[in-house]
This record gives structure tokens, sequence and C-alpha cells, in this order.
């Protein structure tokens, strides 16, 4: 029996997907989850991670660091033509990020949105939120309480953004020290810390904490799905990135150079752009997040009101356009270290 192996943010693993694409192949599958695109890219790159057949990354990483180190495969359009053919129009700056410098089509878009933070609205005013953004968090200390969701590189873009600092601009010796000193205030305030998003969903939900900082449809659209509506992801209406002040991703399905069997490849990635798989994408047990393919009229009818409401699809237009897509600054693995220095010094019982 062939193998087939997952490397992905949570979400495609599950037996509606990866279950469903072993069954139909024959395949003997296993995944693995990441939650740090850099260490994913850096496993993958140094061959440390699992043989993977797919690697579902953030945006950047493909183009930026992937790709020029030779360990994804430029795709040929012949094997997948259509995919661009069902695009909403307004993400199609977002899909650019499928090919590389030269042109080549690198990986397949799917899920994407704005990650920003998420409020529980009993606790803490939507409109307040939207309009302080990551301003909330400009003093830690007397901000409302709070839950941190470590995602490294989230964080980093998140506590620059609440200096008022634009993320993707270089950083004078003066910021970088601004920056570290106020990596450790959102670590050392926040009521709790984790890299599983559900220990923290619970304490929202819970009313425990007022909001999850790093955070977003991706991590916590399930609960609004259960009829958890007080549950809402806020993208700032304001910021210091030329206006902007809300991060959003696109991931990129992509094939492994090293990949098992290419053809056992491109099939998931077909699969996973059919109508009924893709529903399964938008929604499944670990989580409900919008997809790209939702311009495919055969994909949206399928999809529910009370589910439209749960992934805010009536303001998500606007949202992303407040938004700056994911990237790597020129600091980005300075501030990078930064982060991943806090958060080792910072394990202890408030972690989750």
């Amino acid at each position: 029996m062939n193998k087939f192996s997952l490397y992905c943010w949570e979400g495609y693993e599950v037996r509606e997907i990866l279950g469903k694409f072993a069954e139909s192949r024959g395949l003997l599958v296993e995944s693995e989850s990441l939650t740090s695109d850099s260490e994913a890219s850096s496993r993958v790159i140094l061959g440390k991670a699992i043989n993977p057949s797919i690697l579902n990354i953030n945006n950047p990483f493909p183009r930026k660091r992937l790709f020029p180190a030779k360990r994804i495969h430029a795709l040929d359009r012949g094997d997948l033509p259509e995919w661009t053919a069902t695009i909403l129009p307004w993400t199609e700056s977002l899909c650019q990020w499928a090919y590389s410098d030269a042109g080549e089509l690198i990986g397949i878009p799917q899920r994407f949105g704005p990650f920003n933070f998420v409020i529980n609205t009993t606790l803490i005013s939507q409109t307040v939120a939207q309009d302080e953004g990551f301003c909330l968090l400009a003093i830690p200390e007397s901000a409302p309480k709070y839950g941190l969701l470590v995602f490294p590189e989230f964080n980093v873009f998140h506590i620059a953004l609440s200096l008022g600092l634009n993320p993707f601009s270089s950083f004078s010796k003066e910021d970088k020290q601004r920056f570290e000193f106020q990596a450790q205030q959102w670590f050392d305030h926040a009521a709790y810390i984790s890299d599983d998003c559900r220990k923290l969903n619970t304490r929202l939900t819970e009313r425990s904490i007022s909001m999850i900082m790093s955070a977003g449809m991706f991590s916590s659209g399930y609960l609004r799905r259960e009829g958890f509506h007080e549950i809402y992801c806020i993208t700032p209406e304001k910021g210091p990135i030329g206006g902007r002040g809300g991060i959003c991703f696109v991931e990129l399905n992509t094939v492994p150079v090293d990949t098992p069997s290419y053809s056992d490849s491109i099939g998931f990635l077909e699969m996973i752009l059919s109508p009924t798989i893709a529903k399964s994408v938008i929604s499944n047990q670990v989580n409900c997040n919008p997809i790209v393919q939702m311009g495919d009229r055969r994909i949206f009818d399928e999809l529910d009101p009370d589910l439209l409401k749960a992934l805010q699809w009536g303001t998500l237009e606007e949202d992303l356009a407040r938004c700056v897509e994911y990237d790597l600054p020129p600091d980005f693995d300075e501030l990078l270290g930064i982060v991943n220095t806090t958060i080792k010094n910072s394990k202890d019982g408030r972690w989750l």
C-alpha cells in the first residue's frame, strides 16, 4: 500500500477530506499539523519533516523560501487548468501568491481570511474593538483580560501593530528595543497562553477572558457555526500600514519535490477543488473558514445562511480590504527570534 503524508494547518487531515482521498486511492495516510510557518518551512528545507506529499503553508513561504530552495515543485498548469476560474474576484491579489517571481505555478490557494483577534461581544464592544484595533494592547497591563494564541509569525505582526509600528518596514534600533519589551509585556500579562486554539476558545466562551489575540475565523469560526454568535472575529478599522491595521493570509497547497507520488499529490489537489470536498474544507469538525473558490456557484449555493453568518460573509470583502497580506518584512527573522525567545521564557501555569 502506497503512503501519502500531509503536513498542514489543521483541517485538511479530517476524515471527510484526507480519509476520503485515502479510500479513493487505497493509500496509507499520515498527517502532521503545524502552528508555525517558519518552523514548517525550515523542516521541509532541511528534510526534517515527515516526507510530505502535500505541504499546506501560508502564502509567503512557497515563493520566498521553499521554491528558491528547490524544495517544492513548479506545477504543470495543464494538471489543474481551471483552478483560477472560480475564485472570488476580490481575492485575486491574494491568489497571486500561487506563483513564483518568474510566474511558475507553485501552489494552489484555498483557505484565506483576516487573522487578527477575536472577542466575546458580551464583554467587549465590537465597535470599540474595531476602532481601537491592536491599540487595545498598547499597554497590556491595563488591557481587557485576554488570551494569547501562540502562532509566532502572527504574534510578530500584531505586537508591532500594538506599538503603532508598521511591521513591514525596517525597524530602527530603538524600534527593535520597543518591540522586544512589548513582546515580553504581551506574554507577561496574558491570562492564558496556548498554541491550542480550542483551549483558549473554551475560556472565551466561558467568559474567563474577553478576547484572544492573534486569532481569527480560522481558529474560532467553528464556535460561531455552533451557535456562539457572541464570538466575533475583529478586523481593525485602521492602523499604521498605510492606514490599514489588519493582517490577512491565504494558504497554499504545495507539492514537495520528494513527494512519494507526484500523481497522488496532484490527485489530492484536484479533490480539494471539487465542489463536494471544497465544502468540507470550508466547514468540518475541526474548523470553519472561507475559501477563495467560493466564487463557484456549485460551492456557494450549498452553503446555508447560518454557515454564511458564521463565516461573517456579509463583511468579509470589506474586512479583507482593511488588511495587508502576510509577507516576510526586512526584519522578520530577527523579530521572530525575539518572539520565539519570549515564548520559551514564558512557560508557566498560564499555559494551556
